[in-house]
């Protein structure tokens, strides 16, 4: 009789236990998403340097193993060329994603690019690495009209190096529902 009252105590303070910690509950917790904004600046190179300032806010699921991270950012760059005097004026509205902590970052950019005479529309695939806050990306720029690959009336980059520095003024940390 006392073995049984006792058993019955045992598995009552265990189950007890057990659900109080969220083994056998749906409560779980969910995942935290952090959220940081603030404006980027850079410099880009390829045929030609160009500066680059704009902004960027990312998201970040707020676990230790495996986060992904997605980002938008609009910016805009300005190349000018010494020995021609042909200054080109972009504007880019770009996502990146990264799929854990230290991996690569692959994301895409429609831009728009003018010599103030001309303007051309395209779009960039990108691929990257990103460590803290500094994104170090390389992309080529499709870009359109082409007019047959002359880029003599037009000093614009195709295949570009772009290092970014974001400095983050905001950073949130939201529960989802």
């Amino acid at each position: 009789m006392v073995n049984k009252c006792l058993i019955s105590i045992c598995i009552s303070l265990i189950s007890n236990t057990m659900y109080s910690q969220g083994i056998w509950s749906n409560n779980k917790k969910k995942p935290k998403t952090i959220i940081k904004t603030g404006p980027y600046v850079g410099v880009q190179s390829g045929r030609y340097y160009a500066g680059e300032v704009g902004m960027e806010r990312q998201w970040k699921e707020g676990k230790l193993i495996g986060p992904n991270t997605h980002a938008l950012h609009f910016g805009v760059n300005y190349t000018y060329d010494f020995t021609r005097f042909n200054p080109i004026l972009g504007y880019d509205l770009g996502y990146w994603f990264r799929d854990n902590n230290i991996g690569m970052t692959f994301g895409g950019t429609i831009c728009m690019r003018s010599n103030f005479q001309d303007y051309r529309f395209g779009i960039t695939p990108t691929l990257g690495y990103k460590i803290w806050q500094l994104h170090i990306q390389t992309g080529y720029h499709f870009l359109y009209p082409f007019y047959a690959f002359d880029n003599s009336t037009f000093d614009s980059n195709t295949l570009f190096l772009s290092a970014r520095f974001v400095l983050v003024n905001d950073r949130e940390v939201k529960q989802k529902d």
